[in-house]
């Protein structure tokens, strides 16, 4: 049954432990055993868009720097298209722009174009024809023109002004082997290859052989498309057949920097794989990720590049000073050649100049780098991230949790921003970020519900017992209301009708019931009007206390101000239970103030919020005891003495049984300033008489307690005494006698 109650009252807690444990779990595992082949998922493509926003924040000319070399961009614009004809162009005047960008100067011209079909000779054409028609003697005669119209040969001849660097495709299908491919720049051993994580291909589209062999080089341009249609990163080297090829942009630095063979660093990747880790590119290290591949390192928005259109080339209208010792990119921006791509930095971004950028990362060697490492680095993070969230999180406010979730999720960002601007390294954020949300949000629905179920045990142990007021005040800190036990000062005040059994043994069930109901109701609302909990009712008797579960510094006072109020009360009240042919009720009323045990007590099946100790007894025994004195109020040193606006009259010096020490109980009288005039000689009086009785002068004290009894309106009291000191004159008494009364009820 413990164990049943234990996992009951903490359901709510655990439940939300094994959520947030699950959730934490799951972004881990997803990053160990997911994400490296993870396209298209959620938490991809929110990886996708922080990836965008980090790039695009603080992008300006020093976040990735310019390499000295000059990258120029020829550009088959809309300009070229209008005035060249549409494309594909015939190679005598592509040949044409290669003269002329070498007489400029370029000393590596790279195309984005592909090349892939021969150009057929417009005189081999029309001599076929011409013998079709019967006349070989034209045939003859055009036959000195073939040299002139053998436009790939023109192009090929004018690859040797300078060197070019051609591109093709590689494809996925197998039967697709178009042209003639460039020479590898790494050879991969025997075993190699099967053991090699790389983008691999099975076919490809090249360039026509007579422009390959003519050519320095060539690279492939086949983008690496994220899940999302966005082109982020771009493979450095392709596999084919046991062998690695360049892309565009390598091949080009390679010609320019007159490197033949890379030197390529692979290590394994598992037990049963290995991935190439990084490339050194002269006295560079190019890192790149498990499928050798780079971040590109755009520089910023389109148009970070020269511009020129090629048909400012062809027609030799340009400025020839900038191509001096420069790059040249050939490509397009025209909307109509579809080569425009979406970027972290722009949609319709030319192609061309994505290869301007790789091409400027590798001369200048920065780029961002997307370690392997990093999503093992991700799960522990998670790990760690989940864990504390989750212990932390129970010790929390709302406030306070809303405040470590704001908090974590600033961190994170900042962490991830550290690394990116500092260390170039982009690292996953989307699920630190979700994972923070996510255990942010459960924990704060924790409190929630758990701050809810709080205001309804609050509700339903006080509701009955407070005034409505204090449960609202109590509500809007449930926190500083605990249940536990715990030991306070405080104040009880215990009500009974006198000779109740009597009454009740002259009415019919319903007619106590009534009576009941009708004195409750308004007693009840004297205590609540000035901040009392009620305890309990037992029969006629009421039991309240001051001082908890709100706080009160004047809880002495405030019991006592009630007490008054409750006989007020029956002044009022008793005309009317008297026309209703119920007899007149009275009371008694203890109070006591002392250390209490307060808490929410009981057993499994019936619990309450009350208060417990030797203090509450003796408020009880007070009460008893107004009956004996015949006073309506009898209360403890304590009250009297925090009480300081009222006067009271000392009644007696008594010692309740079980109890060893005595105590010196009170009556209240008024407050101070409201004290009728005869009382401060009538208690002047009964100091003389008590102090006669004390020093057991019997003769004076019975004729000043004689006297004080046909004084007094109130002189049931003085009876007490006068009856106390016949049974005592004939007592020997101790020599440390002190006027203690043992009461034994």
């Amino acid at each position: 049954m413990p164990v049943l109650t234990l996992l009951k009252r903490h359901a709510l807690r655990g439940t939300v432990i094994l959520i947030s444990v699950f959730i934490t779990l799951s972004l881990a595992s997803y990053h160990l055993l997911q994400a490296q082949s993870d396209y298209n998922s959620f938490i991809k493509r929110l990886d996708y868009l922080f990836y965008d926003w980090r790039y695009n924040l603080l992008l300006d000319d020093e976040r990735f720097p310019r390499a000295n070399e000059t990258i120029i961009i020829v550009d088959i614009d809309e300009k070229s298209l209008a005035e060249e004809g549409r494309w594909p162009w015939p190679r005598d005047k592509i040949a044409l722009l290669v003269e002329n960008l070498a007489a400029a100067g370029a000393v590596v011209i790279g195309f984005d174009i592909l090349m892939t079909e021969p150009q057929i000779n417009p005189t081999r054409s029309l001599q076929q024809q011409a013998r079709l028609k019967g006349r070989p003697d034209l045939a003859e005669q055009l036959e000195g023109f073939i040299l002139a119209t053998e436009y790939d040969a023109i192009l090929a001849k004018s690859f040797s002004r300078t060197d070019i660097v051609l591109s093709f495709l590689f494809q996925d299908d197998a039967t697709i082997k178009v042209g003639q491919l460039p020479e590898p720049i790494y050879q991969l051993t025997a075993d190699q290859p099967a053991r090699l994580i790389a983008i691999r291909a099975n076919g490809f589209t090249a360039n026509v052989p007579i422009l390959q062999q003519a050519a320095t080089s060539a690279g492939f341009i086949v983008p690496s498309i994220d899940g999302d249609g966005v082109l982020r990163s771009a493979p450095m080297v392709q596999l084919y057949q046991q062998q690695l090829y360049p892309s565009l942009s390598l091949a080009m630095g390679m010609a320019y920097l007159v490197i033949e063979q890379t030197d390529i660093n692979i290590r394994p990747f598992s037990t049963d794989y290995d991935m190439i880790s990084k490339f050194n590119f002269v006295d560079q290290q190019i890192y790149t990720d498990f499928k050798a591949r780079v971040l590109v390192p755009y520089l910023g928005p389109r148009g970070q590049f020269p511009y020129v259109s090629a048909s400012d080339i062809v027609h030799n209208s340009f400025d020839p000073e900038p191509f001096d010792n420069a790059l040249v990119l050939v490509g397009t921006s025209s909307v109509g050649l579809a080569d425009l791509r979406s970027t972290p930095v722009g949609t319709q971004y030319p192609g061309v100049e994505v290869h301007a950028n790789l091409l400027n990362g590798l001369l200048q060697g920065t780029f961002p780098v997307e370690i392997v490492e990093s999503n093992t680095i991700t799960a522990l993070i998670l790990l760690l991230l989940g864990l504390i969230f989750t212990y932390y999180s129970s010790r929390l406010g709302p406030f306070q949790l809303t405040l470590a979730t704001i908090a974590l999720l600033i961190g994170l960002v900042s962490f991830n921003l550290y690394f990116w601007f500092e260390q170039n390294i982009s690292l996953p954020l989307a699920s630190s970020f979700l994972l923070a949300l996510a255990l942010g949000t459960l924990h704060l629905l924790e409190g929630f519900l758990s701050e809810r179920k709080a205001k309804r045990h609050v509700t339903s142990v006080f509701g009955q017992y407070v005034p409505s007021a204090h449960i609202s005040h109590m509500l809007a800190e449930p926190a500083r209301y605990g249940f536990a036990g715990e030991t306070r000062q405080m104040t009880v005040l215990f009500s009974d009708i006198r000779f109740f059994t009597t009454i009740s043994e002259n009415l019919t069930a319903t007619q106590v019931k009534d009576l009941l109901n009708r004195y409750f109701t308004p007693i009840t609302e004297a205590i609540f009007n000035h901040q009392g909990t009620i305890d309990k009712y037992v029969g006629d008797m009421v039991m309240a206390f001051w001082g908890a579960p709100l706080d009160d510094a004047q809880h002495p006072l405030h019991a006592l101000e009630s007490a008054i109020e409750m006989l007020t009360i029956l002044d009022r009240l008793n005309p009317q239970l008297l026309a209703l042919g119920y007899p007149e009720i009275r009371v008694g009323i203890g109070i006591n103030t002392g250390p209490m045990d307060v808490g929410d007590m009981g057993s499994s099946f019936r619990r309450a919020y009350t208060v417990l100790g030797d203090s509450v007894n003796l408020g009880s025994r007070l009460e008893n005891l107004t009956k004996f004195y015949g006073i309506d109020i009898l209360v403890g040193p304590e009250t009297q003495k925090q009480c300081s606006t009222w006067a009271f009259r000392f009644i007696d010096k008594i010692q309740v049984r079980g109890k060893n020490d005595s105590v010196d109980v009170y009556e209240p009288l008024a407050p101070i300033d409201q004290l009728p005039s005869h009382w401060p000689a009538e208690l002047a009086l009964f100091d003389r008489a008590y102090q006669a009785y004390l020093a057991q002068e019997w003769d004076r004290a019975t004729i000043l307690f004689t006297e004080l009894l046909f004084q007094s309106t109130q002189a049931a009291l003085y009876g007490v005494y006068l009856q106390r000191i016949e049974s005592l004159r004939d007592q020997l008494l101790p020599p440390d006698w002190d006027g203690t009364f043992l009461h034994t009820i």
